[in-house]
């Protein structure tokens, strides 16, 4: 694949499993630096994915359903 995303990062919400989490794969495959949102240990496992994959990634466990969180 291309690096279409090289250089921009990108926030996926929800990326911890499902459809969020292929979009955090397919966007660290295209090249960008991916921070991925879930509560739990679930963001750090799809982290650790892309990471092994060569990628650049960050955990955030924030609840976005609160202003604090968002």
């Amino acid at each position: 694949m291309g690096m279409v995303f090289e250089g921009k990062v990108a926030i996926v919400t929800g990326a911890g499993r499902g459809i969020g989490r292929e979009e955090a794969l397919l966007l660290a495959s295209e090249g960008a630096s991916v921070v991925v949102n879930d509560l739990g240990e679930a963001a750090q496992v799809v982290v650790n994915e892309i990471l092994e994959a060569g990628g650049t990634a960050a955990a955030n466990t924030d609840d976005i359903s609160s202003w604090g969180g968002a």
